[in-house]
């Protein structure tokens, strides 16, 4: 009998084990975004020109999937279609940043940037 309790326990254990390494890879990704999105401000204010020439040698399109706008905080701008397919409500007017990204080969956010449909290619 204590050998089940001892069974259940371990099983018990071996579950919030899981459990917590989930929440700590969320985490790590959430920080690790955040992160990213002060370094993407700041190095926009202080290298714009570098910027706008680098957006020219971006490849590909948007897929309109939405990962981007809920990389760190979710967007209160992003509402989806019956297709899936993300649509900004606030388009026209959105902001920079969002428009930007991502503006160079660096400015991506680690766990996105296989499934971007923007790429940069060496020239």
């Amino acid at each position: 009998m204590t050998e089940l309790i001892s069974k259940l326990e371990l099983k018990k254990i071996n579950q919030l084990i899981l459990k917590i390494q989930q929440l700590a890879q969320k985490v790590d990704i959430f920080c690790s975004a955040l992160l990213l999105q002060a370094w993407r401000r700041i190095y926009f204010v202080s290298n714009k020109k570098e910027v706008y020439t680098s957006l020219k040698k971006r490849k590909g399109n948007c897929l309109r999937c939405g990962r981007c706008c809920h990389a760190s905080l979710k967007c209160q701008h992003l509402e989806y279609d019956e297709n899936g397919l993300s649509l900004c409500k606030v388009y026209d007017r959105k902001p920079t940043m969002c428009s930007l990204y991502p503006y160079n080969e660096n400015d991506y956010f680690y766990h996105l940037r296989p499934a971007c449909g923007y790429k940069y290619y060496d020239e």
